[in-house]
């Protein structure tokens, strides 16, 4: 089980180490290519694209993967062709419908609200794709369900790419702006989604008659207030920044800001991919052998993500000004600060989908965005508090604080589903390895930026996985059998 997991977690890390540099590679390009008011425009389309395709979507994806491990273990009377055609119809058919009550509340807007004359058309042409990434992400998820780490990432990866180019072809050669942009982004993405459902379902046929009105309608009950826990958990993760803005003003704003993205990008490789590969696992573990095995799996689980997630948490709080100065320029060094903040409250973070399998399990989904809707007014309340007194520190600790509350709170009520014993024993040993890691790492002084970034990086590295293999039996159990199964491939 555990193999299994980190063969599914690599595969999402690497998919989103692949997305995430191509976001790299764009983003100068496009400050270069798009005038300011366009580079403004272009975001604020993306903003309601974001707000829209959460609404659209209404929590289905988050129960196509609890409904499927009951479909697989037998537990409904429905076919794996009707959910295939539940979701892909259900999740589509209200997706368009709201596109198009978008599209027409988005012309009823006068142009003088939007303060551009190119927002309501622009609006309008982008309609489509709220269908098409709702579309998209009921397939992913479906994909998820059915623990296909390697198709899910190959094709974000595909996407992304093949998206890229051909927008960079059509602004370059054809339509320099923002329509050819958005053009080229629907033609990509409809001909991504439309390749995606030709692989997944070659073979299987499915059709609207399939379609179950039951299943659909529980899928609603169970994820409707997941749009709850999404909004509240956006918010969560952004309150700050509004706060900044308003108490301290946009150049500290863009300080806090550079550090949290880092944090961000280093979560989104290393912490989250954990996350999208645990759940469907422990649901169909959950179906096929019942509490004991889950919450085995899950107490062992939560003992390897320890390992991994406190020694990310010092060694991004060694090496991060040297990163980000690398990264972003010496003027962003400031970022630093809070950068030792922001990632442990990430990482935190990304321990909520293990410590809170009971309430995804049981489908407590209004406890869940209840808990995320506390956990987000404390955070506000926290940095209204400490945002006057220590500045960006204080924003920083508020955002850990808050997610050190939401992670207790949901494995208390979680417990009462399913009883997991938190590794404490774990943290402490883990937890002073990584003190150990940060103490050898802050010494290293070598001239050059990037070499000395180099050198503390594979300096930390080498020391902690020796302390773990000297001092953690699990690790070295796995180890051995990696070896040995190395040695037997050789022999």
């Amino acid at each position: 089980m555990l193999k299994r997991l980190v063969i599914h977690t690599s595969n999402y890390g690497l998919g989103s180490l692949a997305v995430t540099l191509a976001s790299f590679i764009s983003f100068p390009i496009f400050t270069r290519v798009f005038s300011v008011d366009e580079y403004g425009v272009l975001n604020l389309i993306s903003a309601s694209l974001m707000l829209l395709v959460g609404i659209a979507k209404l929590g289905v994806q988050h129960a196509v993967v609890r409904f499927y491990a009951e479909i697989k273990a037998g537990r409904r009377d429905i076919t794996v062709p009707q959910f295939y055609a539940t979701v892909v119809f259900g999740m589509t058919g209200l997706s368009l419908l709201i596109a198009a009550g978008w599209a027409v509340v988005s012309q009823a807007v006068p142009d003088a609200w939007w303060n551009d004359p190119r927002v309501a058309g622009l609006l309008l042409l982008t309609a489509v794709l709220v269908a098409v990434r709702t579309t998209d992400s009921g397939l992913l998820n479906i994909l998820r369900a059915q623990e296909r780490s390697g198709l899910f990432s190959a094709y974000s990866v595909l996407k992304k790419y093949a998206g890229l180019g051909l927008i960079l072809v059509t602004l370059f050669f054809v339509s320099k702006g923002l329509y050819g942009f958005y053009l080229a982004t629907i033609v990509a993405e409809v001909g991504a989604v439309a390749v995606l459902a030709a692989v997944m379902f070659r073979g299987v046929r499915y059709a609207p008659r399939d379609f179950s009105p039951g299943l659909f309608r529980s899928m609603l009950v169970f994820g409707i207030p997941m749009i709850g826990y999404e909004l509240a958990g956006t918010a969560l993760a952004i309150s700050d920044r509004y706060l900044i803005q308003g108490l301290l003003g946009s150049s500290d704003l863009g300080i806090y800001a550079a550090g949290y993205n880092l944090c961000e990008y280093v979560q989104l490789i290393l912490v989250a991919a954990i996350g999208q590969a645990i759940m469907p696992m422990y649901v169909r573990t959950w179906e096929e052998k019942g509490v004991t095995e889950t919450a085995r799996f899950i107490q062992s689980s939560l003992h390897y993500y320890l390992l991994l997630g406190l020694p990310v948490v010092a060694g991004l709080s060694a090496v991060g000004e040297d990163l980000l100065v690398l990264l972003a320029s010496e003027k962003f060094r400031a970022s630093a600060g809070v950068i030792p903040y922001i990632i442990a409250g990430l990482v935190l973070d990304g321990m909520v989908v293990m410590v809170g399998a009971g309430l995804y399990i049981h489908k407590r989904t209004v406890a869940l965005a209840a808990l995320v809707v506390a956990s987000t007014v404390l955070n506000v309340v926290l940095n209204l508090i400490l945002i006057p007194k220590f500045g960006l520190v204080g924003a920083a600790a508020a955002t850990l604080i808050a997610y050190l509350v939401l992670v207790a709170s949901i494995h208390v009520a979680a417990a009462r589903h399913l009883p997991i014993v938190f590794p404490w024993a774990s943290l402490a040993k883990f937890g002073v390895m990584a003190v150990a890691m940060y103490l050898a790492v802050s010494q290293v002084r070598i001239g050059h930026d990037v070499v000395n970034l180099v050198v503390k990086v594979v300096v930390g590295g080498a020391l902690y996985a020796l302390l773990v293999v000297l001092l953690d039996r699990q690790a070295r159990g796995v180890l051995r059998t990696g070896l040995g199964k190395l040695y037997r491939v050789g022999a």
